[in-house]
């Protein structure tokens, strides 16, 4: 069985007539009576019910015929993607993300990328998450590692982690010799607090972290993102709740410590217009997927 066969079998279900049949697809009418009657054997069933006067589908038939349209629907799609892919291996693909898919997306996955796509072009872009929502709806970026919410029905989304919020405070502060810091032992310790117009929802996540444990704490400085509050506790200014990849960044004389308390989570989603379907797209959230989850295993 051939693909043609069954653009023949749809083409004749459509029009319920061998000769209008004949004439849609531009061949003659007893070419096409034996292109069905071939693919009748082979199904082992008649697919129509042929009459002088018409032309019906058997039950066999109408069954046949939605799953004919679905497989050449598929290979339709596949020649389209390949085409395009051809078409886009020279292009671009700009991605935004906030400072944690630098520690933990990229490294694991941007080789696997250039070696999909060797002439693809990837633009990394250090945005917040509201710009980031700003410049997928324009389309200056094609796919956002980005804070929840990122609630908009014209963009698709998935959390691709959860990272716990721990304390970042300097090496030389007695608490740091503690494995575990409790925040009621923070009380007199210098706040240094993420400005919530640049990390809405790290803010947030704090604020409700410290509510629930009836803590009160005025900070001594806000600052509008994570490398500056890494700077400043360097330089013993204060301390700060951070997510757990911030230690990473090899910061001299920061270090990181658990709470002591259930830590709170701040997410991390993987967000891209909904109506963006290119190939080079789908492949890198499938390198990212894949990435995840071998370093989970």
């Amino acid at each position: 069985m051939e693909l043609r066969h069954l653009r023949y079998f749809v083409a004749v279900a459509e029009e319920l007539n061998f000769t209008r049949a004949a004439e849609r697809l531009r061949t003659a009418q007893p070419s096409l009576s034996q292109q069905i009657r071939d693919l009748e054997d082979e199904v082992g069933t008649p697919l129509f019910v042929r009459t002088k006067r018409r032309v019906e589908l058997t039950a066999a038939g109408a069954v046949f015929l939605d799953e004919a349209r679905l497989v050449l629907a598929q290979s339709q799609r596949a020649i389209s993607l390949a085409r395009r892919t051809a078409q886009t291996e020279g292009g671009t693909l700009t991605i935004g993300f906030v400072p944690a898919a630098e520690v933990k997306i990229f490294p694991n996955m941007l080789t696997a990328m250039r070696a999909r796509f060797p002439n693809l072009q990837l633009v990394l872009r250090s945005l917040t998450t509201a710009e980031q929502r700003t410049a997928l709806l324009d389309h200056s970026i094609d796919v956002a590692f980005m804070r929840l919410p990122a609630d908009d029905v014209r963009l698709s989304l998935e959390v691709v982690l959860q990272e716990k919020i721990e304390i970042a405070l300097p090496a030389t502060h007695p608490l740091a010799a503690q494995d575990t810091i409790s925040v009621h032992q923070l009380t007199d310790v210098p706040f240094l607090h993420i400005a919530p117009l640049h990390a809405g929802s790290l803010h947030g996540v704090i604020e409700s972290f410290l509510a629930e444990h009836n803590i009160s704490l005025r900070p001594q400085q806000e600052v509008e993102n994570v490398l500056t509050l890494l700077t400043l506790i360097s330089m013993n200014e204060g301390f700060s709740f951070l997510p757990d990849y911030a230690h990473r960044l090899l910061f001299r004389n920061v270090v990181g410590r658990p709470l002591r308390e259930q830590s709170p989570t701040v997410g991390l989603a993987m967000v891209w217009r909904t109506t963006d379907q290119s190939p080079e797209l789908m492949t890198f959230l499938d390198l990212v997927r894949q990435s995840l989850t071998m370093a989970t295993d």
